[in-house]
């Protein structure tokens, strides 16, 4: 069956099964033109349910599609798509409402060096800016005002939002997504002392970012200093975070806001790092390690595992009392040594 095109009317439900494999239950002829939260949902409106805790919402949504697992589909009102991975066919489905790519070509306004290679499918939007001897990619998109310098390889499909700037000898491979106002390849902080103060390290290396990696909005993310920086493929990047000169990322690692990773760091393959954490230079961290919200990794993680270094918020009262306990803590170990010594008791304070 031919694809459907989203139309106002937009998709039918058994379109959908059909197209994506699912089993059907309801009615077939229901349709959408949009994604919509479970609840209160909308008509029209496709949603989701992966828990059979939500069964509740599911039965009162005005959602007109809902894809869920088998166990929820005869308590949907409308019509129900059965997957086993109901929030990942739910991300599949709505990417089909995604706004469209804007029509190939060359902005009147845009600046292209002539010795730039840009592939006719590809979009160059308002006043960006394409260097000498780049080379981007058939059907990418770059953003109005970005600035891509020279030298720099862009893949094909990659999506570059506005104000995003590549800084000469940046690579990209197929499929990267990068968020307004993102800066790849910038100089990374090197310094060394001289007789007069500081001076800046050469930063030679490039930036390299292999397939189907996303960064998020107004991330950062260094050249390195001899080698390449490099995020290998399905690395994902949420917004605002810093990624220093010489560190690699591991395939598939997820890395939330706000995070900085300071040079030469190694993380592995399929980590999960949290929002605001800190991880000090030279740290390696092994495949499938998860690093909880707003720690600091100040040395090496060999091992998979989830690790954490912060303390809950609690009332103001009670952190202070904490916060007195933790400065009298060289004070209570000497104490209890003197204790352990007097009553002839031998061991390790800290076991």
């Amino acid at each position: 069956m031919a694809s459907e095109e989203i139309q106002s009317s937009g998709y039918s439900a058994a379109a959908l099964a059909e197209r994506f494999g699912l089993a059907l239950a309801g009615d077939g002829s229901a349709r959408v033109s949009g994604a919509c939260a479970l609840t209160p949902g909308r008509k029209g409106g496709l949603a989701f349910a992966d828990n059979p805790r939500r069964s509740a919402l599911v039965a009162q949504s005005a959602a007109s599609i809902i894809v869920l697992p088998s166990e929820l589909a005869e308590l949907a009102p409308s019509a129900a798509l059965i997957a086993e991975s109901p929030r990942l066919m739910f991300a599949r489905i709505a990417a089909l409402f995604e706004r469209p790519s804007p029509v190939s070509g060359i902005a009147a306004s845009a600046v292209v060096d002539p010795s730039a290679v840009i592939d006719p499918s590809a979009s160059i939007g308002a006043q960006a800016v394409v260097g000498a001897h780049c080379h981007i990619g058939s059907h990418t998109v770059v953003g109005a005002g970005t600035v891509i310098g020279d030298d720099v390889t862009v893949g094909e499909r990659c999506v570059l939002g506005a104000r995003v700037s590549l800084l000469p000898g940046s690579r990209l491979g197929a499929r990267v997504r990068i968020g307004a106002g993102a800066v790849i390849g910038e100089r990374g902080f090197g310094l060394v002392p001289g007789p007069a103060g500081l001076e800046a390290v050469p930063q030679l290396g490039g930036v390299v970012i292999e397939d189907d990696v996303e960064i998020g909005a107004n991330s950062t993310i260094d050249r390195g200093a001899l080698d390449d920086t490099l995020l290998r493929s399905g690395v994902k990047i949420d917004n605002q975070v810093h990624i220093a000169h010489n560190c690699v990322i591991g395939s598939h690692t997820v890395i939330a806001g706000c995070t900085g990773i300071a040079g030469s760091c190694v993380i592995g393959e399929r980590c999960m790092i949290g929002g605001g954490v800190g991880i000090a230079d030279h740290v390696t961290i092994a495949d499938g390690v998860v690093v909880t919200a707003a720690s600091q990794v100040p040395k090496n993680i060999d091992s998979e595992g989830v690790y954490s270094s912060t303390f809950r918020a609690m009332p103001a009262h009670s952190w202070r009392k904490r916060l007195a306990l933790f400065r009298s803590l060289d004070r209570i170990e000497a104490r209890l040594k003197r204790v352990e010594t007097t009553n002839g008791i031998s061991g390790d304070p800290h076991e």
